[in-house]
Order: C-alpha cells, then sequence, then structure tokens
C-alpha cells in the first residue's frame, strides 16, 4: 500500500509539472505572438527576418541584402499606411460616435475613458515615419567602392 502511495505521488507530480510547464510555455507562445501582432509590420517583418535566416542560413552578404529588402518594403508600407490613415481614423471617428449613440449616459464617461486609453496605446506603439538608418556607409559619389577582401586575391 505504502509503495502504491509513492508511485501515485510521484506521478501526481509528474503530470502537474506537464500541466504546468505546458501552461507556461502557451502563456509565452501566445505573449509572443501577440507583442509581434501588436508591433504591426515592422515586428512582423523581423520574425520574417529572424526564421528566414535560421531556416536557409543565410551567409552575411545574402543576410545584408535581405535586410536592405526589408528596410525597403518598411519605407513602402508606412508610405502605404500614411495614405489610407485618414480613411482609417474616419472609419473609426464614426464607428465611435455610431456606439455612442447606443450606450446609456452612465456607460458614455467609461466609453470615451476606454477610448482614451486605446488612443494612448496605439500613439506609444506608432512607429516613427522616417527611413530606417543604412546598415553600411555608402562611398560618396566618385569614389570606388571597397572590394571585399576575398575579391581583392
Amino acid at each position: 500500500m505504502r509503495t502504491l502511495k509513492r508511485i501515485f505521488g510521484v506521478l501526481l507530480i509528474f503530470f502537474f509539472g506537464c500541466f504546468i510547464g505546458a501552461a507556461v510555455t502557451g502563456a509565452g507562445a501566445m505573449q509572443k505572438l501577440r507583442e509581434t501582432l501588436l508591433g504591426g509590420p515592422e515586428a512582423v517583418m523581423d520574425v520574417v527576418v529572424k526564421r528566414l535566416d535560421h531556416e536557409l542560413k543565410l551567409d552575411d552578404e545574402q543576410k545584408r541584402k535581405l535586410q536592405s529588402i526589408v528596410d525597403d518594403a518598411r519605407i513602402k508600407l508606412r508610405q502605404s499606411r500614411l495614405k489610407i490613415q485618414p480613411e482609417v481614423e474616419g472609419t473609426l471617428q464614426e464607428a465611435e460616435q455610431r456606439t455612442r449613440a447606443i450606450l446609456y449616459p452612465s456607460q458614455v464617461k467609461k466609453f470615451d475613458d476606454l477610448i482614451t486609453r486605446s488612443r494612448a496605446k496605439w500613439k506609444a506603439a506608432e512607429i516613427p515615419i522616417a527611413a530606417p538608418a543604412p546598415a553600411a556607409a555608402t562611398p560618396a559619389p566618385g569614389t570606388p567602392a571597397p572590394v571585399p577582401a576575398e575579391d581583392a586575391k
């Protein structure tokens, strides 16, 4: 009987550890996903670059070229966002007004507080619209480009 209790206790601890481990891992994965999605296209692109680097085992030259491609895509995405931003804000404004119309007077104040907090979070997470800094210095016009050591032979 004592042996059975010990075995049962060990099994219980084992299964409890597995359950806790799975819950913590799942919560961590969900947090990472949430951060990536809230980071917008910038964060998603960073994840894609890391994944490509890991899966394809890119060399330094490929990483540099991929980073250039990603930087160009970021600039284009920012420009696209600037074009559609007024329409998005108009749609959100209309939705807020329609929502206010269906709320009781006691709910409007809470709704306005929610909107204010949401806008503050949105602004804090907003990425400035500017070109990324170049990864490597480019030579001045008319200056010959440096030759990599491998090509110099």
